[in-house]
């Protein structure tokens, strides 16, 4: 990939904005009453531009707070949060799925839209772009899974790095299912030491994640039925193989990220010819958090492009 660190880049882990939790506006979906977070754009950002972020299993659309305001240049940065209820009942139907998943982003959004979509959030990014592609202006996938992963989470007897996440990725939805607003103060020290254990597989170096990051932002990001989601996704259609290139792309994977296996960056290339695929050296699958300055610049330059 293009991008390598070096020690002039910033370090892993770093905060971008010390105050970036009190930017956030908190607000609620007018069709299912689900939170949107949203930080206003800033004042010299283009007239009317949104970014829309999707967030990926177990979490909220708070768990982009530490870059959104990084982001704000670009326009009004706005992160729903989605539920699974979104896409049951409608089986395998992938165009059914779509439309509904379309008319509840178009309640907060008019598209087209500008999507950053990450893990399962990039799943849905990607659902759109094959069903709907006149909608997206452009988007960026950010350790999006591929068709391997979804066999794993599928079948659920692997017991390699990727198998081992997986059962990670359910403690964290379970560390996570409360919030911060519903557990006492006390228990912060214990609630930031049980999502570093939970997080590991899933990020180069826990330990070295900010504890703002991890209180304000995965601490408090929450999916109630994180582990629905993941029955979802093993209920989802692979991903369609043939190549797309209707809708300019990126593509942000992390060199150690456990969902998505080294050889399946091969099959990124080979659906999205056209797109630039950024590899990032020791980054798990949370590439927002661990290298976010990396991302802002990724997105910030990729949506800015003529």
């Amino acid at each position: 990939m293009d991008d390598e660190h070096t020690s002039e880049q910033p370090e892993y882990g770093d905060v971008l904005d010390a105050d970036w939790a009190e930017s956030v506006v908190r607000s609620r979906h007018p069709v299912d009453g689900s939170a949107v977070f949203t930080v206003p754009a800033h004042a010299d950002a283009p007239a009317g531009a949104v970014v829309v972020l999707l967030h990926g299993v177990g979490n909220d659309g708070s768990i982009f707070g530490p870059i959104m305001s990084s982001l704000a240049g670009l326009g009004t940065v706005v992160a729903p949060t989605l539920s699974p209820a979104l896409l049951t009942d409608v089986g395998d139907e992938r165009a059914l799925m779509s439309a509904g998943l379309v008319d509840w982003l178009s309640a907060v959004v008019a598209p087209p839209w500008r999507l950053v979509g990450h893990s399962m959030g990039g799943v849905m990014t990607g659902l759109i772009l094959r069903t709907q592609p006149d909608l997206v202006e452009r988007a960026v996938l950010l350790n999006a899974p591929l068709p391997g992963v979804v066999q794993r989470i599928r079948f659920r007897n692997t017991v390699d790095r990727t198998g081992r996440a997986l059962l990670f990725m359910r403690a964290l939805a379970a560390a996570t299912r409360f919030g911060r607003p519903r557990l006492p103060r006390f228990l912060r020290g214990a609630e930031v030491a049980a999502v570093r254990v939970a997080l590991r597989g899933f990020v180069h170096d826990t330990g070295a994640l900010d504890a703002r990051v991890l209180t304000r932002a995965v601490l408090a990001s929450r999916t109630t039925d994180g582990n629905r989601f993941l029955s979802l996704a093993a209920e989802l259609p692979d991903w369609e193989s043939e190549p797309f290139d209707r809708v300019p792309v990126t593509i942000v994977l992390g060199d150690v990220d456990p969902l998505i296996p080294p050889g399946d960056v091969d099959a990124v290339a080979e659906m999205y010819p056209d797109a630039s695929v950024h590899v990032v050296a020791n980054c798990g699958h949370f590439a927002h958090l661990e290298w976010p300055q990396l991302s802002v610049d990724t997105i910030r330059n990729f949506l800015t492009a003529t």
